[in-house]
């Protein structure tokens, strides 16, 4: 990885074991058909390589589908990266489809909220399904913390870059 990208980040996190460590929890929710489509945390085009094998890995023993996002609508010194998980391939062509339509999750998270939320429901009367949560909280954007420079999530919008 370059300079400035290094393998140990927040708090002494390396870089690596953590995308990976919240890709197999994803992969886990979308094996076990809790998600549509889970994306891996954002990472920088460097990090590729570094993610690659393991990420490979975890979608053959979760059995699930790997796409390498390369948000190429993101002007290059703001882009991140990120892999798109999902275990049926009709899932992976919706999600291709908003892209194509020029929708990116960074920024028009709404078009692909189906897909990237919690709560699926399945089957016979899945449409009638209302996923609500006990207890909404605030979060904070960990990875952002550990694997990003301040300042580069959220990815400011095109117009705004």
């Amino acid at each position: 990885m370059p300079q400035g990208k290094t393998n140990t980040g927040y708090d002494g996190i390396d870089r690596r074991s953590y995308i990976l460590g919240m890709m197999t929890a994803f992969a886990e929710c979308v094996a076990n058909e809790c998600k549509k489509v889970a994306l891996s945390p954002p990472f920088y085009p460097d990090d590729y390589d570094t993610v690659l094998h393991g990420a490979e890995r975890i979608a053959r023993e979760q059995g699930i589908v790997l796409w390498y996002e390369q948000n190429l609508d993101i002007p290059e010194p703001r882009r991140l990266n990120w892999f798109v998980m999902v275990k049926f391939s009709d899932v992976l062509d919706e999600y291709r489809r908003l892209r194509a339509a020029g929708y990116n999750p960074a920024w028009h998270f709404d078009k692909f909220s189906d897909l990237l939320s919690y709560g699926t429901a399945w089957g016979q009367g899945a449409e009638s399904v209302v996923p609500s949560l006990r207890a909404p909280a605030e979060t904070i954007d960990t990875y952002a913390i550990v694997l990003l420079k301040p300042g580069d999530w959220p990815i400011p919008k095109k117009d705004t870059i």
